[in-house]
């Protein structure tokens, strides 16, 4: 039975890029590959990306998946502050679990990088060193089951740090 992924996306103003090259190099791995934000209907990147949502975070079963995903963008923002992102992230502790760029601050907020090696872009370092992250600001960081980019330059590794994890 093909491993699946749920992706985590702000309603407005992701990453299209990070969303679209990941998602990709997923499913060409065999991968089945779910979105999930705030409500349900189509979500939107920065670049004007439309993806359809399949599932609202309130009905997310996170142990239906077999890793999470959270993807940066200037929306993610409005997750910092959302119940359900936190309690999602805080659920998948113990799973692969993924974040790019400032989308890793929602994990720092939930309270799972403790003692863990993190990277995101500079300006959110306090955010994260708060939540007891060890920061890195290297491209990419993986410790154990937790894979973060700093940013989209590093997509691809991400995606396959992740696929990596879940192998």
């Amino acid at each position: 039975m093909a491993k699946k992924i749920l992706m985590v996306l702000p309603p407005v103003d992701f990453t299209d890029a990070e969303y679209q090259v990941a998602r990709r190099i997923w499913e060409a791995r065999g991968y089945e590959v779910k979105v999930a934000s705030t409500e349900l209907g189509v979500v939107r990147g920065v670049e004007g990306t439309p993806v359809p949502v399949d599932v609202a975070l309130r009905d997310v079963k996170y142990y239906d998946y077999d890793a999470i995903v959270f993807i940066g963008g200037e929306g993610a923002r409005r997750l910092f502050d959302d119940e359900q992102a936190r309690k999602l992230a805080k659920d998948a502790k113990y799973k692969v679990l993924g974040a790019t760029g400032n989308a890793t601050v929602l994990l720092s907020l939930a309270g799972v990088l403790e003692g863990k090696r993190v990277t995101a872009p500079h300006e959110w370092v306090g955010w994260l060193i708060e939540g007891r992250a060890k920061y890195t600001g290297r491209p990419l960081e993986v410790d154990d089951k937790l894979v973060t980019a700093y940013d989209g330059a590093t997509i691809e590794y991400f995606a396959n740090a992740v696929a990596k994890a879940l192998e």
